[in-house]
């Protein structure tokens, strides 16, 4: 793995062009809605007030097993890593060239590592906001599945993020190493996209 600058784009890959699959909800719908999304389009629907009285609701949910029910029947998803007839690693249309890590149970690390990652020296940022419940991170990076493939660079990244900020098996799930994984929006005002992907739209 080669570092990255979070300001340039070093090789053809463009993220302005990639495109994921977009669910409504709940979580049992499998098939895609509408066109593909931009991650600029994501990041909109993110930043906007779109998904803000879902968001406070859930995190006002103390119950593990509510609150992860309740997640599921009330927000959308996206498939980060690209664009699917239906959701299931069998229907992959077009690799999107994205891993989206899932980290959670960071608890009071939330905005330390936040921060850490937008200048993450290994990976570019790409998008990044707080997961539905608040207590985690969705982070969003590019991988060059040239070098190898969508799983290999999921262990690596995991591995990576556990070595360098820290964190233990738990805070870097382990179970969305597969290339369908869904991702659920929520409301995040403070989201962020890699500024470059702002002056494409």
């Amino acid at each position: 793995m080669e570092a990255k600058n979070n300001a340039t784009i070093t090789n053809s890959w463009n993220p302005a062009e990639v495109r994921m699959s977009f669910f409504t909800k709940p979580i049992t719908n499998k098939w895609p809605s509408g066109q593909p999304l931009s991650l600029f389009q994501v990041y909109r629907y993110i930043i906007t007030r779109r998904y803000k009285p879902e968001t406070e609701l859930l995190r006002t949910i103390t119950d593990d097993n509510k609150a992860r029910d309740f997640k599921g029947e009330n927000l959308d998803y996206v498939t980060p890593s690209g664009v699917f007839s239906y959701c299931s690693d069998n229907s992959l249309v077009s690799h999107s060239g994205i891993l989206c890590m899932d980290l959670d149970h960071l608890d009071n690390r939330v905005e330390e590592l936040f921060q850490l990652l937008i200048h993450d020296p290994m990976f570019m940022t790409l998008l990044l906001f707080r997961s539905p419940r608040g207590s985690g991170l969705k982070w969003f990076i590019h991988i060059d599945l040239s070098r190898c493939d969508h799983r290999t660079w999921f262990i690596a990244v995991r591995n990576y993020l556990m070595h360098t900020y820290h964190l233990d098996d738990k805070q870097v799930d382990k179970a969305c190493g597969n290339t369908s994984r869904a991702c659920f929006l929520c409301y995040d005002a403070e989201a962020y996209i890699l500024p470059l992907l702002v002056e494409y739209f």
